[in-house]
């Protein structure tokens, strides 16, 4: 039985931060051409609240655009 192999590499619930963070600036880009449809004034701040998202998620750790997994080849892309 490997239970023992992958419980030391951590476990993969996706309730991690960088995966919250990923989840909801993905949320705000597909939201936002109903602002932008329906408030064509403000659509430069919505897409900055979007880019912002997507930059909070890029640099919370591990650094990077990928989602942290236990299966990763990368020692740093692995959940804690």
């Amino acid at each position: 039985n490997n239970d023992d192999d992958t419980a030391s590499m951590g476990k993969d619930t996706g309730t991690d931060i960088k995966s919250l963070a990923i989840n909801l600036a993905s949320t705000l880009l597909f939201v936002l051409p109903f602002p932008a449809y329906f408030d064509t004034e403000n659509l430069t701040k919505y897409a900055a609240g979007v880019g912002a998202a997507f930059l909070v998620a890029y640099v919370l750790p591990p650094v990077g655009w990928r989602r942290p997994h236990p299966y990763s080849d990368d020692t740093t892309n692995v959940p804690s």
